[in-house]
Parts: structure tokens; C-alpha cells; sequence
């Protein structure tokens, strides 16, 4: 039950008179109301919201200097691969660079996500292989060492079957993906594709 005041008239007041409680006729499920104006300082929130608004809209949907989330994604990853490259130093496509990448936890996450996002459509994602070759088992066609892998990707082979990446990623990248590729062999693909080429020796381990 709503409680009554004084202040509460039955007929209608001129707002002159009115005092600070004034409570307004009208009910509403039993509910009476005060006939107090909204505080200066909620309007002026209002109103600089409103104005926020047509700056905010102009700018995101008309200014050159606007980006998407997919952009700012982006960029996010760019100064993240910056920073991992940074920190990388000068790598080699030779055994050791490889081994010592291939045991890099974070270094093989991204290596994985370049993978999954340019090889994944002839390779698989899990390596597995769809048109092209298994990178999981012990066969290869154009690679008998470690490094060779990095020479495939940099030049191609199987007379541009395997395209060349040489302009798509820089150096370093390459040995990286290399060394993703060679950390594949022995893992368990959920449909392997038989194999090609010819068997060849374990990788290094040390």
C-alpha cells in the first residue's frame, strides 16, 4: 500500500504552489507518484549521450580512419607476430634452428594457425593430406632431411603442383612453417592418405 502525504491534494495545484513532495493524483496498481522534475544533471548526461551518439555513428560508418572488427583483429595480430619475430632472432633452415622451434609451444601454435589457413586445402589441417601428400608418416617425395622441407616450400615442386611461397611469407616464416611441418610426422590424422614416395630416416633429436 503507498503511503500518503500531506502534500498530497485532491485536486490539481498550480506548480507555483506546488512544494518539493507534491504528490500527483493519478494511481497506478496502488502506486502514486511525486511530481519531481528529473535532476539538471540526468539531462545533461541525456543530452551529451545523444550528441556522443551522432559522432560516434558519423565516425564508424563514414571516416576513412574507421576500421572493422575483423581489421582490428588484424592489426592485433600483426604486432603479435611482430613481437614473436622479434624475439625470434636470426633463425636457419638447418637441423638444430629447426629442432629448437619445433620445441617452441607458442611459436608452433602460430605456426599452426598459418598452416590451417594456407595448406590446410591440400594438405589438411592435421596434416593427413587431401590432393596433397601426408606430412604425418615416414614417406616423402622431395625430402630426405629436415631442411628439405624448407626448400619445398620456398621453390615449389612436383613441377608447381606445390606452388612456391617464397613471395607469400619471409624467410624466417618459412623455416617456421618447415618447422611445424616436420613436428606433423608421427602424429595421427583422422584420415590419413596413403603414402607416397619413399620411406627415410627418423628425424634428428638432438
Amino acid at each position: 500500500m503507498s503511503e500518503v502525504t500531506t502534500h498530497g491534494a485532491e485536486g490539481e495545484m498550480p506548480p507555483a504552489k506546488r512544494g518539493k513532495d507534491f504528490l500527483l493524483d493519478h494511481e497506478y496498481d496502488g502506486i502514486r507518484e511525486y511530481d519531481n522534475p528529473t535532476p539538471g544533471w540526468w539531462h545533461a548526461i541525456f543530452l551529451g549521450s545523444v550528441l556522443f551518439s551522432v559522432f560516434y555513428f558519423g565516425f564508424w560508418q563514414f571516416s576513412p580512419l574507421a576500421y572493422t572488427p575483423q581489421e582490428a583483429w588484424q592489426m592485433k595480430q600483426s604486432a603479435e607476430t611482430k613481437k614473436l619475430f622479434a624475439a625470434l632472432g636470426d633463425v636457419k633452415a638447418d637441423v638444430p634452428d629447426m629442432l629448437k622451434l619445433m620445441g617452441d609451444e607458442k611459436l608452433m601454435q602460430y605456426a599452426q594457425g598459418v598452416f590451417q589457413s594456407n595448406c590446410a586445402q591440400c594438405h589438411a589441417k592435421d596434416g593427413g593430406g587431401i590432393n596433397g601428400v601426408n606430412l604425418t608418416d615416414n614417406f616423402y617425395k622431395n625430402v630426405k632431411v629436415m631442411p628439405d622441407i624448407y626448400n619445398v616450400i620456398t621453390n615449389g615442386a612436383n613441377n608447381g603442383a606445390m606452388p612456391s611461397w617464397r613471395n607469400n611469407f619471409s624467410d624466417k616464416e618459412r623455416v617456421l612453417i618447415a618447422s611445424y611441418i616436420a613436428s606433423l610426422r608421427g602424429t595421427k590424422p583422422a584420415n590419413p592418405k596413403a603414402p607416397e614416395g619413399v620411406e627415410i630416416p627418423a628425424w634428428p633429436t638432438k
